[in-house]
């Protein structure tokens, strides 16, 4: 698995992360390119597979999903993951880590392509806002039990969409990112960071812990030791980690 290192690009996306900050609940209006007809005739049939939505003005939205074993009146969890850098990355990050990672979970685990964009640019973000929107009224999903996570990249977009969109999530859970943020935190987030990322240094993401802490966040930094920024797929055991902290802790 590589995950591309393009250190300027890095410094941009830190850039603009910090400038999206915001302490309060951001409101949102529905993407008009994905239609709600859409979302409904989305296969829910157990297993993992790859579709896309053809949106208004001939654009295409990738996406990869994970799908478990869902009994009649059944309401189970949505996970919100987000890949690292790249394009396409979806699927692969679904496959290696997050769906062997929240496998416990038993939740829908929807996994979108980033495309040319960052996930926090608008054009993705209003889409996958406005897909959970339509999920929760069509798929056996259980509203309360919403999370957003992703790798570096996507760790960087699950910081953005828990800062400023809480109302849309029970829990955050990013993993080998970086962020900027001084407000106490809305919902809990559990932070995942490998000792050896020479990419988003360790001890920088301590500090931002210890400072939301200080703050009265509900926030946990969850270390992978031994391991660096480029070994995406290697991280599953720390989401079932994140997976047992939701179970017991957020979700009881």
């Amino acid at each position: 698995m590589k995950i591309y290192r393009n250190y300027l690009v890095i410094i941009v996306m830190i850039v603009i992360t910090a400038c999206k900050e915001n302490p309060t609940v951001q409101p949102f209006e529905l993407n008009p390119l994905l239609i709600e007809e859409m979302v409904n005739n989305v296969s829910l049939d157990q297993g993992v597979r790859t579709d896309s939505f053809n949106l208004k003005g001939g654009i295409v939205w990738n996406y990869s999903i994970s799908v478990p074993e869902i009994s009649e009146n059944d309401a189970v969890p949505l996970i919100i993951g987000l890949h690292w850098l790249g394009e396409h990355e979806g699927e692969q990050y679904l496959r290696c880590l997050a769906d062997p990672g929240f496998r416990k979970l038993n939740a829908i685990i929807f996994t979108p392509d980033a495309g040319e964009y960052y996930f926090w640019d608008e054009n993705n973000y209003s889409l996958i806002l406005t897909l959970i929107e339509y999920a929760k009224k069509y798929w056996p999903i259980d509203s309360n039990k919403i999370v957003v996570s992703g790798y570096s990249n996507g760790g960087i977009a699950s910081w953005f969409f828990g800062t400023n969109y809480p109302q849309m999530f029970s829990a955050a859970i990013p993993v080998a990112s970086s962020y900027d943020y001084n407000k106490k935190l809305k919902i809990p987030f559990f932070v995942i960071h490998g000792d050896r990322d020479n990419t988003f240094p360790l001890s920088e993401m301590q500090d931002l812990v210890t400072s939301l802490k200080n703050k009265g966040s509900d926030i946990q930094l969850f270390i992978m030791e031994g391991y660096g920024h480029d070994s995406g797929c290697d991280y599953d055991y720390s989401l079932t980690q994140a997976s047992n902290w939701l179970l017991n802790e957020i979700w009881k």
